[in-house]
């Protein structure tokens, strides 16, 4: 077996162990389909999952949602420069990944209903930037650039500003309650 053989399988498995879909560990490695699912199968112990890879718009729901994507988004970006928007280059996604998961490990516990973005949907991202489909909006407030795509439900307004003010309006209490039948003076 060749060293770039070695490697190609190398770089199945990794691919594989971290959940990536087999149709996109095929193209990134040009081993057969038929082959990986052996090998995800002997990893696994269980059949590869089925069916499409996630949309944007099924994972820009919710301005936190949005929010976490664009971390990941500019992670990639920084990562990989002005290359991304020509080609997905595997190991600068796998790098942008990682430190997102590390970044974000306390930040998700603090919103119950969000999960971090899983490798496919880190993939999914990396495409749209690529074909265009998904963009970079600078916020006018706060500067920070955020991932947008026209396709999604959101209007384009930056989701770190809506959170910074759906929890400001959650910490604003009143400072003095009037009592049931008392006048306040």
């Amino acid at each position: 077996m060749k060293l770039a053989a070695i490697y190609r399988f190398d770089t199945a498995v990794d691919l594989i162990q971290r959940g990536l879909r087999l149709s996109i560990v095929s193209h990134t490695t040009g081993i057969p389909l038929k082959t990986l699912r052996s090998l995800y199968h002997e990893i696994h112990r269980c059949s590869p999952p089925a069916g499409q890879l996630p949309s944007l718009r099924s994972m820009l729901t919710t301005r936190f949602a949005q929010a976490i994507a664009s971390v990941f988004a500019a992670l990639y970006r920084s990562a990989g420069g002005s290359a991304v928007y020509d080609r997905i280059d595997m190991p600068t996604l796998l790098t942008a990944h990682e430190l997102y998961l590390s970044l974000l490990g306390d930040i998700i516990n603090c919103e119950p209903s969000a999960k971090p973005l899983d490798i496919n949907q880190a993939w999914v991202i990396a495409r749209d930037i690529r074909t265009g489909a998904a963009c970079f909006h600078e916020c006018r407030e706060c500067l920070i650039r955020y991932l947008y795509a026209d396709d999604i439900r959101l209007a384009p307004r930056c989701p770190i500003c809506a959170l910074r003010r759906r929890e400001a309006r959650k910490q604003v209490k009143p400072l003095i309650r009037p009592i049931k039948g008392q006048l306040i003076s």
